[in-house]
């Protein structure tokens, strides 16, 4: 096959190609993330993972660095305190089932086990929170940045 650099499709394949790159990311990223979590659960170490970790993490930074760059959040929502409040409930769902997994599964668990798993809990929400609102606070400085060089 000859590659000569330029996009031979028309609008309408570009968009297509388009949503199946996007959707074909999100199935890798997301598909990704489920196994770390499966073999965390199934004993694992960070040390096993780090490999997948690695990977979620560089497409992770490119595609923040990008939206940002470019002014993006999302296709169907504006950035709000409240939305990244509720938004951070997640990582810290995730890992305080996985701790209660972990902690179910350890047969002598003490109550410094359970303290220190609601400590990592709090603390996921705490993170995730503090950076969505430092993402929220540069986006909004990027986008009137953006709309403002378009003013001219």
């Amino acid at each position: 096959m000859k590659h000569n650099g330029k996009n031979t499709l028309d609008e309408m394949q570009d968009q297509k190609m388009l949503k199946m790159e996007e959707y074909g990311y999100w199935i890798l990223f997301w598909g990704l993330a489920l196994a770390v979590v499966i073999q965390l659960l199934l004993g694992g170490s960070i040390r096993q993972v780090a490999g997948e970790l690695i990977v979620l993490l560089l497409g992770g930074i490119y595609v923040l660095a990008t939206s940002m760059k470019n002014g993006l959040w999302t296709r169907n929502a504006a950035p709000t305190r409240k939305g990244n409040a509720v938004a951070s409930i997640i990582p810290a769902a995730v890992i305080g089932v996985l701790n209660g997994i972990k902690l179910v599964q350890k047969k002598s668990a003490g109550t410094n086990d359970i303290l220190l798993a609601a400590v990592f809990t709090v603390t996921a929400y705490v993170f995730c929170f503090i950076a969505l609102e430092v993402l929220r606070t540069a986006y909004e400085k990027r986008r009137q940045k953006l709309d403002e060089t378009g003013e001219e």
